[in-house]
């Protein structure tokens, strides 16, 4: 196999093992610590309410995609991230970077907002989101800073709604939409 197979391949498979376990320790947590399990995932029966929830995850998606343009834009550390990204995620096929946006939108959802987030809150919950966000070499930096916000915005989402859908269609809609123009600048160049 070629080089950019092997990493086509162990992208998928490494994601899938650490986001799988954040799934599942946050779910551990949710069910037993912090039961709010059923309560996180419930959807509404009111169709008013499940727009809203729906509305909320695009409306915060946008907000997010927004922001993270517009550093991209005027950060220079922002841009070199992008384009280590963009060397990771680019030679893979289409689905990798839908299956990496699907499996980090639920296993840092699922983990943050449904497991931390009640006992923590939000503020600090947010920064240790965004530490989770260290870049490559380890520091914290510009990218870190805007998941801290993101946090905000996502855990806010669950404040709002009670549930964790809007902040993972959010994450979803971010990761994805990122993922996917990432693969196409690679493809363009």
């Amino acid at each position: 196999m070629t080089k950019k197979k092997d990493k086509a391949i162990s992208l998928p498979r490494m994601s899938a093992a650490i986001y799988g376990g954040m799934i599942f320790i946050g779910l551990l947590l949710m069910r037993f610590w912090q039961h709010n399990l059923a309560k996180s995932f419930a959807i509404p029966i009111d169709s008013s309410e499940r727009l809203r929830i729906v509305a909320g995850g695009i409306l915060a998606a946008a907000l997010l995609l927004t922001s993270s343009a517009a550093l991209e834009s005027w950060n220079d550390s922002f841009r070199r991230l992008k384009e280590m990204f963009i060397q990771l995620i680019g030679p893979s096929p289409a689905w990798v970077a839908v299956w990496l946006a699907f499996l980090s939108s639920f296993g840092e959802e699922i983990l943050f907002r449904g497991a931390l987030q009640p006992t923590f809150g939000l503020v600090p919950t947010s920064i240790m989101f965004g530490l989770a966000h260290v870049g490559p070499d380890g520091k914290i930096g510009v990218w870190s800073f805007w998941a801290a916000g993101a946090g905000l915005v996502l855990g806010w989402t669950f404040i709002e709604t009670g549930c964790l859908w809007p902040a993972i269609v959010a994450h979803f809609l971010v990761n994805g939409v990122s993922l996917l123009a990432l693969q196409r600048q690679y493809r363009q160049r």
